[in-house]
């Protein structure tokens, strides 16, 4: 598979390509934006190699470790992890989750502990839960899917350069 750098300067490389798609199909140069810096996002912190001690895992700094537990339960080019269909929905979903965990346990705990309310968990994993809803139902869509698709766009670019690298090395071996 291709170096670190390699992947980073492909990922700087379809960006443009990112913008340009988004703008054909959206028409709106903030949402081409949007979509064009998920990639580069994808590429160099929210990738495949999220399952490996990579670059991707070492660029969320002190953060990396809401990483390990994905990285412990699946196999380096998995299907959740380097899957064209399924691996950009299983990561997003895998961060929404382990960030509304996090944002409870710090509600709850400054609910709790600084400001002396007696709170439960559960309340405060629906208030959590309520604004993360809030926040979907006020923000317009199209921001959302070119988020998306920028992260897969990303993530699938990766993938298939994997593949294709694996598939020139043997070839090279062959002959």
């Amino acid at each position: 598979m291709p170096s670190g750098r390699t992947h980073d300067l492909i990922t700087f490389a379809i960006s443009p390509v990112a913008f340009v798609a988004a703008m054909m199909y959206w028409g709106r140069p903030l949402v081409a934006l949007v979509a064009a810096a998920a990639t580069i996002f994808a590429g160099l912190m929210f990738g495949p190699d999220l399952d490996l001690y990579s670059n991707q895992y070492k660029r969320w700094g002190p953060l990396r470790f809401i990483w390990y537990p994905y990285m412990v339960a699946l196999s380096h080019r998995s299907r959740l992890s380097h899957g064209l269909m399924l691996s950009t929905a299983f990561r997003v979903l895998y961060f929404i989750g382990v960030t509304v965990v996090l944002s409870t346990a710090v509600l709850y705990a400054r609910q709790r502990y600084l400001y002396g309310v007696q709170t439960t968990w559960s309340e405060e994993f629906t208030r959590v839960s309520l604004e993360l809803g809030e926040f979907w139902r006020r923000t317009e869509k199209e921001y959302f899917w070119a988020a998306f698709a920028g992260l897969w766009f990303g993530a699938a670019v990766h993938t298939v350069s994997d593949v294709v690298w694996s598939i020139v090395k043997r070839l090279w071996q062959a002959i």
